[in-house]
């Protein structure tokens, strides 16, 4: 599974961005039989990770939504992400053709660099440049 997390344009990474973390956790662990390993989050946040019973690597996460996003009103949600050269080009790119940006190009310690945008048609987007010393 390393070629989505090195391949320009293929989704490799997706978290459930949840308002109740420990019912998601339930929740999904019943419902899918998913294994959630809770590990350290950043900035109070708590972070799980997702692996299914025939593989003890990640494929997702769960995370405590953040206190911005819960304020707005937005409900728990998927949000999906899209392994790229280069984050800040691409979100460029994306601006250049009618999209709105979400969320600025920023960097995750230990994993690498992130944004989000609203396309044309009104869907969010999230890409990411792994950093190459992660994997």
């Amino acid at each position: 599974m390393d070629k989505p997390f090195e391949d320009h344009g293929l989704f490799s990474w997706c978290e459930l961005m949840t308002k109740d973390f420990d019912s998601s956790m339930a929740f999904y662990n019943k419902v899918l039989g998913w294994t959630l390993r809770e590990v350290p989050g950043r900035n109070n946040s708590r972070y799980a990770l997702v692996m299914n019973e025939n593989s003890s690597e990640p494929f997702a996460g769960l995370l405590t939504m953040p206190e911005q996003l819960e304020k707005s009103g937005a409900p728990s949600f998927w949000q999906a992400y899209v392994t790229v050269e280069n984050v800040d080009q691409t979100l460029a790119t994306a601006l250049e053709h009618g999209a709105d940006t979400v969320l600025p190009p920023m960097d995750i310690e230990r994993i690498g660099r992130i944004a989000a945008f609203r396309d044309p048609q009104g869907a969010v987007m999230s890409v990411i440049t792994y950093q190459r010393d992660n994997k």
